[in-house]
C-alpha cells in the first residue's frame, strides 16, 4: 500500500510539475519538484529504496521530458546516492540545512544539463545566461522545497500510523 502512495504523490507531482507549475515560472525558470521529492526520499527513506527510487523516478523524468535520454536518470540518481550515503554521517534538518543541500542539488542538476547539452547534444548557451538561470532556478527550488518538505514532513506521522515498519526509515 505504501508503494501505492508513493506512486501517487510522485504522479501528481509530475502532473504540477508538467501543466500547472508553468504559470509560476519566474524567469522563465520553474523549480524541479522531482528534484526536491528525490532529496526527500534519499534523506528519509531507507538505504536502498532511497537510491532505486530517485534513479526510477530521474529515469520516468526523462521519458516523460522528449529531451536527451539519461540526464535527470544521471542526475536524480547521484541525487539519491549522496542523500542516502549522507544522512548516516550529517543530520539533514532544519531550514539551514535542508536549503544549503536542495541548493547544492540544484547546482548539480544544472551542471549536469549543461555538461550533457553541450558536450552530447552540441547546443551552445551564453555561459553568463545559463549561470544565473541555474542560480535562480536553485533559489526557486529552495522556496519551493521548504513548502514541499513542510508537507511531506507533516503527511509522514500519518504514513507511519497507517503503515508501520513499511518504506519509511525513522530518524
Amino acid at each position: 500500500m505504501i508503494y501505492i502512495i508513493i506512486s501517487l504523490v510522485i504522479i501528481f507531482l509530475f502532473s504540477i510539475q508538467t501543466t500547472f507549475l508553468e504559470i509560476f515560472s519566474f524567469g522563465g525558470v520553474t523549480p524541479d519538484l522531482i528534484l526536491i521529492v528525490v532529496v526527500y526520499c534519499g534523506i528519509n527513506f531507507t538505504k536502498n529504496s532511497g537510491m532505486g527510487l530517485s534513479a526510477l523516478v530521474g529515469f520516468v523524468q526523462d521519458c516523460l521530458s522528449g529531451s536527451l535520454l539519461g540526464v535527470n536518470t544521471l542526475s536524480k540518481g547521484l541525487v539519491g546516492i549522496f542523500f542516502s550515503a549522507l544522512k548516516d554521517k550529517i543530520i539533514v534538518e532544519g531550514v539551514l540545512a535542508i536549503s544549503f543541500f536542495i541548493f547544492c542539488t540544484s547546482l548539480l542538476d544544472g551542471m549536469i544539463y549543461f555538461i550533457a547539452m553541450t558536450s552530447l547534444m552540441g547546443v551552445q548557451f551564453k555561459v553568463d545566461f545559463f549561470f544565473s538561470q541555474v542560480l535562480l532556478f536553485a533559489v526557486y527550488n529552495i522556496a519551493t522545497g521548504l513548502f514541499l518538505f513542510y508537507i511531506l514532513d507533516r503527511s509522514r506521522p500519518w504514513v507511519h500510523r497507517r503503515f508501520p515498519n513499511q518504506i519509511f526509515q525513522p530518524i
